[in-house]
């Protein structure tokens, strides 16, 4: 199992584990994450859902392994990303509230998932970054999503220039609700202030803040399905696995 559920007093709490020291996104764990959230809107008792990475890392984006096998077979990539995308509508949609807590790292796909949650609690000494234009994979929520939520700038930033940002600018910007040492207390005082509000009240006010994210969504899916079979995302991702440059940074000592 990838995915963990536990029932708290007021909150169901998501924890992942994908068997590695940074927690990753492929195929086993989009569909746990997929299935388990389905189980969970049946669950009319619990309004708040909290999603926490385990080993100390919130995930590293997704997997470069199943990313090299989607750039040489179109059938796995068709299905891999349509997973994401799938993924990424899903929270944008659920009748429940999101809350994140990050620590360790949030990079690529799993800073994009920051993007479609209510709420953001990472530790101070959180990292974020969107490094996926390096092996021509372009995080195509962070930009869709991004510009309306933390400005076309700060989207140029992190997907062009793949800066790596602190929690501290991540909170200044709106990728993250708070920074904090004490994430777990944090997260119990948003709960408790959103306890006070009618249970349909807070539904109305999610589903009419979260409506404009889902647009464009499946054109620019499209588009990454396509880009990651292409000679510089094979490239890209090949020199990553086997630690070498690809051609255009080798080109770089010519400027």
């Amino acid at each position: 199992m990838f995915v963990n559920k536990e029932y708290k007093d007021n909150f169901i709490l998501l924890t992942f584990n994908t068997g590695t020291k940074y927690n990753v996104f492929n195929v086993k764990f989009m569909t746990e994450l997929l299935d388990t959230l389905s189980e969970i809107e049946k669950e009319k008792k619990y309004r708040f859902i909290v999603f926490k990475g385990e080993n100390g890392n919130f995930g590293s984006g997704a997997d470069i392994r199943e990313l090299n096998r989607a750039s040489i077979d179109k059938e796995f990539a068709s299905s891999f990303f349509n997973y994401m995308k799938d993924l990424y509508l899903k929270l944008i949609n659920i009748d429940k509230i999101t809350i994140a807590q990050v620590e360790g790292i949030a990079y690529g796909a799993s800073l994009e998932l920051l993007l479609v949650m209510d709420f953001v609690i990472a530790s101070k000494s959180a990292k974020f970054a969107a490094p996926g234009g390096k092996i021509g994979v372009f995080p195509p929520v962070l930009l869709t999503l991004g510009p309306y939520i933390i400005g076309l700038n700060n989207v140029r930033r992190l997907a062009m220039l793949g800066e790596e940002i602190t929690a501290e600018e991540a909170e200044k910007i709106g990728l993250i609700t708070k920074a904090t040492d004490e994430i777990d207390k944090e997260t119990a005082n948003l709960i408790y202030k959103m306890s006070f509000m009618a249970p349909s009240s807070l539904m109305l006010m999610k589903r009419h803040i979260m409506k404009y994210l889902d647009r464009d969504l499946s054109e620019v899916f499209k588009s990454l399905t396509i880009q990651v079979g292409g000679d510089e995302s094979r490239e890209g991702i090949n020199a990553f696995l086997a630690k070498t440059k690809p051609s255009w940074l080798v080109n770089l000592s010519k400027l």
